[in-house]
């Protein structure tokens, strides 16, 4: 991405259009020079703006950057138009931001309003990329390759960010590398494996868990030998796992056994428990058999006994058949005179209704004779009146039809009358409503005109507020390290005092080392041996050693202190500068931000005394003003809907006014029609025969109901008088018939009563009393034969038992059962306690078995799972850096990436500084085991020949080391973005740290970077820059804000 031209329009310090036209440059090094304050850096801000929507230090809010020297009219955007891959792309962008609108509203004011971000990107072929705001900024990312982070770590190097490139711990190099070179990946890795880990960890534990509640739970037999065996291998049940299993094996043989042996006795108990019940059922039916002989003799004495009884029943049934054989005689008699009662019984009956009859019908022919000379005086009345009331029915039916008609017309008249009244009513409401409305208006008015004044006065508020927040959190920051400050001297001083004494010891021991140097070497000295100094062989008069002489160890041990003090003194002084210089930094930054939010310059005690009712002043403000913005906001709220309802009144009062008046003709036409249907119905009930249609309905059903009635009178009586005629006649007939059936039943009685008694002499009945009590139901009787025979048969099968009894048992006796009883009984119960403790060992055995095999899985299983957990343990141990090196596997992969920027930086840096120092990766065996470690980076000397930590370099050699980082970091970034390709780098200010000739060293580096491609900004005030770079960029600032032109002075150093 290469820039052509920017155009800033009331952006920042720039009040009005200013366009920097890029191309006029080309590429190589330029410099942005100008006053502080002029809007040097918003150029740099208005790039990233443009391209991201954010500023380059990402300091200031885009909706902060509104000029406030802009007319009320001038729009707030920024336009950059830059080349890529060798096309040209345009992006026109505007922040959120507040201008006056430009109409008054209703009071003749000008009110605040917003005007929303926005943004327009137009491709190579000229056409607008479609799409929202979200959609412009990706594409955008997508046309250069980076994202705005990255684009500030290789585009951009903000004024005060160098120093974060090489101060930055590794916790914080780690965040950045993951985002750019979006190593993300690596992590999720780590976090994968880590679940991997955790996963089968887990499931390791359940198999252990599983595995020691089977062993818990195992059951032995209560007398088993290897029990306190077991107990002790479950101290070990996690690493003798064979010994358990050989051990179950054991205990799983026992059991078997014992179950094996428990079967076999129980067998040996069955055959002998048959052989028991055997001599038991042989005893018990020997019994039986003299039982039943008993039980049959005692029965067939009893038979015997009732003999008698049954002789006499027998002689009754004799008695009871003759008489039977008689009672057909009996019956007929009884009959015949049955039959001769019941005929003398109707005879009789017939007489009397023949004569009821002969009366009854004399009475009806008289009645029918009278009923006859009515009906023909009432029916043609009845039949006349009747037709006449038939005639005026139609006259209902039109009444009917007039009444409905003059009803609907009420009806319609109400309604007419009532929405009368209603539009009357509406017209009035509207009307008051009106008035009311237009006299509330002007009040809300007042207040919604003060809407855009309170906003703003809230806005300032709340910035001030948090300002003054962030000023109080300042102070007591300042404290703390006011009072770091004073430790660090006392350190400080501690440490120089601590090097003088050390420094004094080693410059004594050293002096005192010399001085017995002959002492030491004639200590050391053979005789026969050449003197070093003399070179005699012989040494008659040796230099002697005195006790107390100092050793060259103890002269070293010397030298160690002093350095070690040496090095804390360097430290301490480091320290102490650090913290004072970062006291006066925050003390400065505080008095800016107190003149700022106070308009005056107050001391630190001063602000500690009024800090706190500034603040509670301030906040009691704020919440007044939002309060009154708040109040403003609804009362414009309520007033547009008052407007909207003063609106939709007068409307509806224009539409009402022609509604009224034609109600108004409605009404009065109806009410003429009302007036004439009135008359019509008068004259109809003037002809009606009756008040109303139902009475004459009524009147007509009396009428039909009457001649109905009275012809349906006539008919019955004749027809009575008929019917009694033929029943008269048939009567007579019946009357006849039944006297000769009488005379002929007398006739049949007394012959059957004759048969009767020679029946009784016949069959030996002295009378007819000894027949009656001879005679039995038949019922009885066949009961009674049905008795003896069963007695009889009783007897033949009782007798036959008991000769069967008699021959069984010949040559036997009874057998005691009892000692066969109780020896089954003792037998049984032995078998049950055999079968319990048989049942108890089988469930002992299949529950061992059943563990046994769920302990074989689990083994299997935890063999499996050990293999899975080994494999994925040493992964994640590896990959999140748990083993002796403490380097997960995300930052080794970054460390790469770390290692190419810092050779890339090398590059530049061996340049600017002669060889000096180099940057370096911490090693491996030097980093520590807290935190997040492995991106530290270091400084090594290439004078001194060590490695020191890299913020221990000067403010010249930090900006140095910085901006080779940051060539080295946009070297690396573009290599690994692939399509990504940066002509641009805009670096703000940190050449005034550096000495003449790293000046001329660092500039002549980005000269040769720029090459004929790139193109290069610096923003600086150092006045040397301006002689050496030719190209420049001036900045001017004016009372109606900055503008900007090119100086391009071709006969500079640069040339």
């Amino acid at each position: 991405m290469k820039p052509l031209t920017l155009t800033l329009s009331a952006f920042g310090s720039y009040g009005s259009t200013q366009t920097v036209d890029f191309e006029r440059v080309g590429h190589g090094v330029f410099l942005i020079t100008g006053d502080t304050g002029a809007g040097k850096t918003t150029i740099f801000d208005a790039v990233s703006f443009a391209l991201f929507g954010e500023t380059s230090g990402q300091k200031r809010e885009p909706s902060m950057m509104r000029s406030q020297y802009a007319p009320e009219d001038e729009e707030t955007y920024v336009a950059l138009s830059f080349l890529e891959h060798g096309e040209i792309y345009e992006v026109r962008r505007s922040p959120t931001y507040l201008r006056m609108s430009k109409r008054k509203n209703k009071s003749g004011e000008y009110t605040g309003v917003q005007v929303p971000a926005k943004a327009s990107l137009f491709l190579p072929d000229g056409s607008e990329y479609p799409g929202n705001l979200r959609d412009i900024n990706l594409k955008i990312q997508e046309i250069i390759g980076v994202d705005q982070n990255q684009f500030s770590q290789i585009a951009m190097i903000a004024q005060g960010d160098y120093l974060k490139l090489l101060h930055a711990s590794s916790k914080e190099r780690k965040e950045i590398f993951s985002r750019i070179f979006n190593t993300g990946i690596f992590s999720r890795i780590q976090l994968k494996l880590k679940e991997k880990n955790n996963l089968y960890f887990g499931k390791l534990e359940d198999n252990r868990k599983l595995c020691f509640h089977e062993l818990s739970h195992m059951e032995f037999l209560e007398d088993s030998s290897h029990r306190s065996a077991w107990q002790e291998l479950l101290e070990f049940k996690e690493t003798k796992t064979d010994d358990i299993r050989n051990m179950l094996n054991l205990a799983l043989n026992e059991v078997q056994e014992k179950a094996e042996n428990l079967r076999e006795q129980q067998e040996t108990l069955g055959t002998m428990f048959l052989e028991t019940k055997s001599q038991l059922s042989l005893a018990e039916e020997v019994n039986r058999l003299f039982d039943g002989l008993h039980g049959a003799k005692n029965r067939l004495e009893q038979l015997e006994e009732e003999e008698a009884l049954w002789n006499e029943k027998r002689e009754q049934l004799k008695k009871a058949g003759l008489a039977e054989k008689l009672g057909e005689v009996a019956r007929q008699l009884t009959e015949k005179i049955r039959e001769q009662e019941e005929t003398f019984s109707r005879t009789e009956k017939l007489k009397k209704e023949l004569d009821y009859l002969s009366q009854t019908l004399i009475v009806a022919e008289k009645a029918l004779e009278e009923e006859k000379k009515t009906s023909e005086k009432e029916l043609p009345r009845l039949q006349n009146d009747l037709s006449r009331l038939n005639e005026a029915m139609p006259l209902y039916t039109r009444w009917k039809e007039e009444t409905k008609a003059f009803k609907e017309i009420k009806t319609l008249e109400r309604d007419l009358e009532a929405k009368l009244s209603e539009i009357y009513l509406d017209i009035t409401n509207r009307k008051n409503r009106i008035v009311l409305h237009e006299d509330r208006q002007k009040g809300l008015e007042e207040k919604a005109e003060h809407l855009s004044i309170w906003i703003q006065e809230n806005k300032e508020k709340e910035e001030r507020q948090k300002g003054l927040e962030l000023l109080k959190k300042s102070l007591s920051l300042f404290k703390i390290q006011q009072a770091h400050m004073e430790q660090s001297q006392e350190k400080t001083m501690l440490a120089r005092k601590n090097y003088r004494e050390a420094d004094h010891i080693y410059n004594e021991r050293y002096d005192q080392f010399l001085a017995h140097q002959a002492g030491i070497l004639a200590d050391n000295l053979m005789e026969g041996d050449p003197c070093p100094v003399c070179g005699s062989s012989s040494h008659p008069l040796k230099a002697s050693l005195s006790p107390d002489a100092v050793t060259q160890e103890m002269v070293e041990r010397a030298k160690v202190d002093r350095i070690q003090t040496e090095t804390l003194l360097s430290q301490a002084t480091e320290e102490s500068i650090k913290a004072a210089e970062s006291c006066k930094h925050q003390k400065e930054q505080m008095q800016m931000e107190i003149e700022t939010w106070f308009q005056a310059s107050l001391s630190l005690d001063q602000l500690k005394g009024c800090m706190d009712e500034e603040i509670d002043k301030g906040q009691e403000q704020l919440t007044q003003i939002r309060k009154q913005v708040n109040e403003a906001k609804e009362a414009e709220k309520i007033l547009k809907e008052l407007i909207d309802n003063i609106k939709t009144d007068r409307k509806m009062l224009e539409e009402l006014e022609p509604a009224r008046e034609e109600a108004r003709i409605s009404l009065q036409d109806n009410q003429l029609k009302a007036f004439a249907f009135i008359e019509k119905i008068k004259q109809l009930e003037e002809r009606l025969p009756y008040p109303d249609e139902k009475t004459a309905e009524e009147e007509k059903v009396t009428l039909r109901n009457q001649i109905e009635r009275q012809t349906t009178l006539l008919e019955n009586m004749n027809a009575r008088f008929r019917r009694i005629s033929e029943e008269e006649r048939e009567k007579k007939g019946r009357y006849a018939s039944e006297m000769e059936n009488l005379e002929s039943r007398s006739k049949a009685s007394k012959q059957a009563s004759i048969d009767f008694h020679e029946g009784l002499k016949t069959m030996g009945f002295e009378s007819e009393e000894a027949y009656l009590q001879a005679k039995q139901p038949l019922e009885l009787m066949e009961k009674w034969e049905r008795d003896i025979e069963g007695y009889e048969k009783e007897v033949l099968r009782f007798r036959t038992i008991y000769n069967q009894y008699i021959d069984q048992t010949k040559g036997r006796e009874r057998i005691d059962q009892l000692p066969w009883t109780q020896k089954a009984k003792e037998l049984s119960e032995k078998q049950k306690e055999l079968q319990k403790e048989e049942g108890k060992a089988s469930g002992i055995l299949s529950r061992m078995m059943q563990s046994y095999e769920t302990l074989n899985r689990l083994w299997k299983e935890k063999e499996e799972l050990e293999e899975e957990y080994r494999l994925y343990h040493d992964l994640f141990q590896t990959a999140n850096g748990k083993l002796s090196v403490s380097l997960d596997f995300q930052t080794y992969v970054q460390r790469q990436y770390f290692n190419q920027m810092i050779q890339a930086a090398n590059k530049r840096l061996n340049d600017m500084t002669g060889g000096q120092f180099l940057l370096k990766c911490r090693e491996l065996d030097s980093l520590g085991k807290q935190g997040e470690v492995g991106l530290d980076l270091d400084v090594y000397s290439m004078v001194a020949g060590k490695v020191r930590d890299v913020k221990t370099l000067s403010g010249g050699e930090s900006f140095m080391a910085a901006l080779s980082m940051a060539l080295g970091m946009s070297d690396i970034i573009q290599s690994t973005a692939g399509n990504v390709s940066m002509d641009a780098l805009f670096i703000d200010e940190g050449f005034g740290s550096l000495d003449e000739d790293s000046r001329m060293k660092s500039v002549r580096i980005l000269k040769e970077l720029a090459g004929e491609r790139r193109l290069i900004g610096i923003i600086s005030h150092v006045t040397e820059l301006k002689e050496q770079i030719g190209k420049k960029l001036l900045v001017e600032k004016s009372e109606r804000g900055s503008k900007i032109r090119w100086d391009l002075d071709r006969f500079s150093s640069e040339t």
